[in-house]
């Protein structure tokens, strides 16, 4: 009797409690989170039976906190794998998910040892003879296309007892041209994996390298692919199956086909588009695009025709400048027909070349051959975040007169160079400007920041 005396009060406790927690949290759901204490933001969790009858896919809403997430000792654990270990899938996941804290810890080891140990079948890319890709033959021959990369993932992933599908679709990848309708079979797979009642998108294959201008693999790491924000991922990739896209509002076809052609650096650099949305811009013979960016981010744009060769120096008809936080770009058609324009980017003090970001088709559909273009830009130009009112045309006629008018930050004062003649500009702020005479040689304008140095800013053609 003394022991029933016990337990009813403790089982009334408990019944407290539990009604207690159904009043506060009704939906019987918590915000989920992993051992690591990172939030993953409020879901609903979906099991795979669930997912063939509905029409649309729970995801998680907030990524902001994503990055704050380290994966360096994971990381070098999946590099540092035995080769005893990779006998076969199974103890090959085995021993990737040994010292994993939570699911999304396995998925990454997972990803980051399939992106260091596979290479791209180049030759199977341009042949269409891909060998075997089933993962079996991948861990074998370490090297496979996409239809590997994916099945090697989840046959990892499911090894490890995770809840993984292969997604087959569309890929904006390899010889992709902004605008370009995508027909035919699919030419790309990935996967999405569930972690912590979540569905979360995978790309193995670009995450392990890609094919250079020269037909090359060139094997890069690049952490962009992995749980990859789907509102980002949608840009580059299309699944058949819409609620693999995992979007409330999911993409048709055509509308992939024409959104504007934003790469991961776009979104890694916090780039936004101004109104260019769609990939292919029909133009007369010029076009003028915004494109916001962060302070600390430097932007440069490039021209290149398509279909046919043009004599003209197409550097000279494409110009970025920084008002602020947007750059805006202007590019000028020497002759009609295709153009591709291209942004790329960097941080300031960020060493080597720039990146490419967005690209957009251009349909010309007048050309001036007869155009001066824009004047040439030097690099200080673009890092000290110049903007040139006056004049546009980058070729001044001799003996002719020129309003000069540039925003020039920080600088000391401003001059234009012609021969032997020096003209400087008059200041207010950042602003100076002032009249000059062409010459016939070419005219340069210079800037002085700091000491007696003068840096180049812009180059005009004498004529």
């Amino acid at each position: 009797m003394k022991t029933k005396i016990i337990l009813i009060p403790a089982l009334i406790f408990v019944l407290l409690i539990m009604s207690l927690l159904v009043l506060l949290y009704p939906s019987g759901g918590l915000a989920a989170s992993d051992s690591s204490g990172v939030s993953e933001g409020g879901v609903s969790q979906v099991s795979q039976q669930d997912l063939q009858q509905e029409s649309l896919i729970i995801v998680p809403n907030d990524f902001d906190q994503e990055s704050n997430y380290s994966y360096e000792k994971i990381d070098q654990y999946a590099i540092n794998t035995p080769a005893p270990a990779e006998a076969s899938v199974d103890s090959l996941a085995s021993y990737l998910v040994a010292p994993a804290k939570n699911e999304r810890e396995k998925a990454r080891s997972i990803f980051r040892w399939v992106t260091e140990n596979i290479d791209y079948n180049v030759d199977g890319f341009f042949t269409g003879s891909f060998a075997g890709t089933s993962s079996k033959d991948v861990l074998k021959s370490r090297k496979s296309v996409c239809d590997g990369y994916s099945d090697i993932f989840s046959s990892l992933a499911s090894s490890a007892g995770l809840e993984v599908v292969r997604i087959a679709g569309y890929g904006k990848g390899y010889g992709y041209l902004p605008g370009e309708n995508l027909s035919g079979p699919s030419n790309h797979a990935w996967n999405a994996v569930k972690i912590n009642g979540s569905w979360y998108l995978i790309d193995c294959t670009w995450g392990a390298g890609y094919i250079d201008d020269n037909k090359k693999y060139v094997r890069k790491f690049d952490d962009y692919y992995f749980m990859t924000p789907p509102s980002e991922f949608i840009y580059g990739h299309f699944s058949e199956d819409s609620r693999w896209q995992l979007l409330e509002h999911p993409l048709s076809k055509s509308e992939f086909e024409k959104q504007a052609f934003l790469k991961p650096e776009f979104f890694k650099y916090g780039l936004k588009l101004d109104d260019r949305l769609e990939g292919t811009i029909r133009a007369d013979n010029g076009v003028n695009i915004s494109i916001y960016v962060p302070k600390d981010v430097l932007l440069m744009a490039g021209l290149e025709s398509i279909g046919k060769k043009v004599s003209a120096k197409l550097g000279d008809y494409v110009l970025a400048e920084r008002n602020g936080n947007r750059y805006d770009i202007y590019a000028q058609f020497p002759e009609t027909g295709k153009y591709i324009l291209r942004a790329y980017v960097k941080q300031k003090d960020e060493p080597g070349e720039y990146h490419g970001a967005v690209e957009y088709l251009i349909n010309a559909t007048a050309g001036d051959d007869e155009s001066p273009g824009f004047p040439r830009t030097y690099g200080k130009f673009t890092e000290v975040g110049a903007y040139l009112y006056s004049p546009m045309e980058g070729r001044l006629k001799s003996g002719s007169p020129y309003r000069f008018k540039i925003r020039v930050p920080n600088a000391k004062n401003v001059t234009v160079v012609c021969g032997d003649r020096w003209s400087y500009l008059g200041t207010r702020g950042d602003l100076f400007e002032g009249n000059v005479t062409a010459a016939k040689s070419d005219a340069i304008v210079y800037a002085k920041f700091q000491g007696e140095k003068y840096d180049g800013l812009l180059r005009y053609t004498g004529d």
